[in-house]
């Protein structure tokens, strides 16, 4: 079953990854996310990568996807208008150690009081990089979050992107941006 949320122009599909005897995990994470691509545009629609890796919907190249998954749950954001970037992860002890290779010293001084802030910053990290479509960025240089907890604004290299949801889904953390218009 796909749960759907509504942001505006924006859909986001969550939906669990079944466990299945004979399955390997990538290809249950897979089915996953075609089954929220199948819910939004049908059984014809399939996800393709560009050269950068970006993934689209065939016969739907104008629509901005952005897919992620976590251990138990895929996600899925869609949007005609602007382009969206969508994480979804659960709380693990390596993200204290990459801390310091992905967040600024200022970042790192608003984000690492708890495991919960620490794991927001991850998800917004990786949704802003995917909405921003530039490979190569930098994270700790390139992605700034806001200082601010209450601020629904980050850039990247400038560019101002919104935090549009940061849902809990069961005990994972989701993170949903988008170019601002």
């Amino acid at each position: 079953m796909v749960e759907v949320f509504k942001y505006g122009d924006i859909t986001l599909g969550v939906t669990p990854i079944e466990a299945g005897q004979g399955h390997t995990r990538s290809e249950r994470e897979r089915s996953a996310v075609e089954t929220i691509v199948t819910r939004f545009f049908g059984k014809d629609t399939h996800i393709a990568h560009r050269d950068s890796g970006a993934p689209y919907l065939t016969g739907h190249e104008d629509i901005s996807l952005s897919i992620s998954h976590s251990r138990n749950y895929a996600a899925a954001a869609f949007s005609a208008e602007r382009t969206v970037g969508v994480d979804i992860e659960q709380w693990r002890e390596q993200l204290e150690r990459i801390a310091p290779r992905v967040l600024s010293q200022a970042e790192m001084s608003v984000y690492t009081a708890t495991p919960a802030l620490l794991l927001r910053a991850w998800t917004l990290k990786e949704a802003l990089y995917k909405a921003a479509l530039t490979p190569g960025l930098d994270f700790r240089r390139d992605i700034k979050l806001p200082l601010s907890l209450t601020s629904a604004e980050a850039t990247v290299k400038g560019r101002p992107f919104t935090i549009t949801a940061t849902p809990a889904i069961g005990d994972n953390t989701l993170t949903l941006v988008a170019a601002q218009r």
